[in-house]
Order: structure tokens, then C-alpha cells, then sequence
């Protein structure tokens, strides 16, 4: 039997939940007005609109959808603004959610594109203030197809890119360097299963996800773009080879495999 395959990303863009951010505000009402403060909204709308959602939309391989989960409550003109930045893109979701546990709405998210007559999804993870390169989906598909056929069809297993670049801004100064990291990071990694594998890679810790599944770890390319702002929910680290290229290499493969610069990222954040 041939293998066919569905690639669906998810990202979460101010979702509200009562099991997300639990560890820094009391109350869901706290958490809300965390989310949905004028600062906080100009910061990540910034960032995913000069950085997250190109990435997405300017991919060479089309053919995949993602899913952005967001508030129900979110106050309307926030939501307007994010419908408005997907509409043009047929394959990109706004997903509007109540305040169910955070993994069950990651569930339906992932489950509300259908699959069709596939047999195994690719499932990608991606956070709104980070993005991955533009040849992300057209590679992963092909690592994907290699992988079912080297291990077998019923055997799900991660796919992690862990080279890449840093925007690490702090105290009006911004960096940007190289890393190669030892450990699965959340941004474009993948789980590829059979379709109606129970589970989506947000099950686990991406940095732990070696643990539960067989893990493919590619650094042919600088695959992912992560930023380090201040706001980030978690405290972003490195855990590998940093500070390796010089400037002008970093710019060079910035413009090569993400189409911006570094005075681009250094004006976004």
C-alpha cells in the first residue's frame, strides 16, 4: 500500500485557557489581561506579521495547512486584525476557541482539517513569534516519505530541525546568532503518524520528545528563526553550538533560506 500523507501545522496566537500560563497568573481574569494588553498584542502582531506568517505563506511547497488557534474572547478588534491577516491565505485557519484544557484544544485544532483519503499526517508545531525556513514544508515532506520507508508505515517518530538562528533583544540592543542545538526545539517540529495516532507534538516537552518517539534531528539548512524578547511564555535557552558565523554569513544565509536580513529582524523586535 502507498503511503499518503496530509501536512497540518498548528501555532497558538493569545490563546486563553486555564492550563496555559497557569504557572504565572492566579486567575483565568489575569491571564486575560496579560493576553490581550496593548502591549503584549503590538508586540506578538509585530512579529507574526513581519516575521511568523511570511514564513508560512512564502513556503515553495503550498500544499499543507495551518491552523491558528486563538481566543474566542479576544476583544474584537484584535480578532478582526488577525482574521484579516489570514484571509488572504486559503490554507491558513483562524481558529477561534473557548476556554477548554490547553492539550484538547491543541487536539481540535489539529483535527478540524480534514485528511481525506491519507493515511498518515504530518503534524508541525510553530509559535507565533518564531518561523522556520521557506523550504521547510517541501523538505520535510521528503524526509517524512524516506523515514516511513526506511522504518515502516506504524512506527510515528519526530522530525526536529535544530539549526538555525537566535533574535535575542534586551535592553534596547538586539542580537542575532547562529545555533546548532542538541535537543528538539518547538519551532517546525514534526510528528509524522498514521492518521489516527491519538497523539500531536505538543504532548510532550519538544525538548524531551527523544524520549517517547524515535527521533530524526536534520541540520543540513538553518531551519528555524526564534526570538528572545521578553515576553517569551518560556525562558528560552541554548543548548548546543552558538556564536559560530560571522555576521556577513549570517546575513548571507538569513537572505537565502528566509528571505530577510539582519537589519530586517532587528527592526522587528
Amino acid at each position: 500500500m502507498t503511503n499518503t500523507i496530509k501536512m497540518v501545522g498548528l501555532l497558538r496566537f493569545s490563546v486563553l485557557t486555564p492550563t496555559y500560563y497557569s504557572e504565572r497568573f492566579d486567575t483565568l481574569e489575569q491571564t486575560a489581561a496579560h493576553l490581550f494588553s496593548p502591549e503584549h498584542m503590538d508586540l506578538r502582531f509585530r512579529i507574526f506579521e513581519k516575521l511568523c506568517l511570511p514564513s508560512l505563506i512564502r513556503q515553495s511547497d503550498a500544499n499543507f495547512d495551518c491552523v491558528v488557534l486563538t481566543a474566542q474572547s479576544m476583544p474584537a478588534q484584535y480578532l478582526d486584525r488577525l482574521r484579516a491577516l489570514l484571509d488572504p491565505a486559503p490554507n491558513i485557519h483562524c481558529m477561534p476557541v473557548g476556554t477548554d484544557k490547553h492539550y484538547q484544544l491543541l487536539k481540535s485544532g489539529y483535527n478540524s482539517v480534514p485528511t481525506g483519503e491519507c493515511s498518515h499526517r504530518i503534524l508541525f508545531r510553530l509559535d507565533d513569534d518564531d518561523a522556520v525556513d521557506l523550504d521547510f514544508i517541501k523538505r520535510t515532506k521528503r524526509l517524512a516519505a524516506g523515514m516511513l520507508t526506511l522504518q515502516g508505515p506504524d512506527t510515528p517518530f519526530i522530525i526536529a530541525y535544530n539549526r538555525g538562528f537566535y533574535v535575542r533583544s534586551s535592553d534596547g540592543e538586539t542580537e542575532i546568532f547562529d545555533a546548532c542545538e542538541r535537543a528538539p526545539l518547538s519551532t517546525g517540529t514534526a510528528l509524522v503518524a498514521r492518521v489516527d495516532h491519538p497523539a500531536n507534538p505538543y504532548r510532550f516537552n519538544h525538548r524531551k520528545l527523544a524520549q517517547h518517539y524515535n527521533t530524526f534531528s536534520d541540520i543540513s539548512v538553518p531551519a528555524f528563526i526564534r526570538t528572545i524578547h521578553g515576553d517569551n511564555k518560556s525562558n528560552p535557552t541554548q543548548m548546543g553550538i552558538t556564536h559560530k558565523m560571522r555576521p556577513k554569513v549570517i546575513d548571507d544565509q538569513l537572505i537565502r533560506h528566509f528571505g530577510v536580513s539582519r537589519d530586517d529582524l532587528a527592526m522587528i523586535i
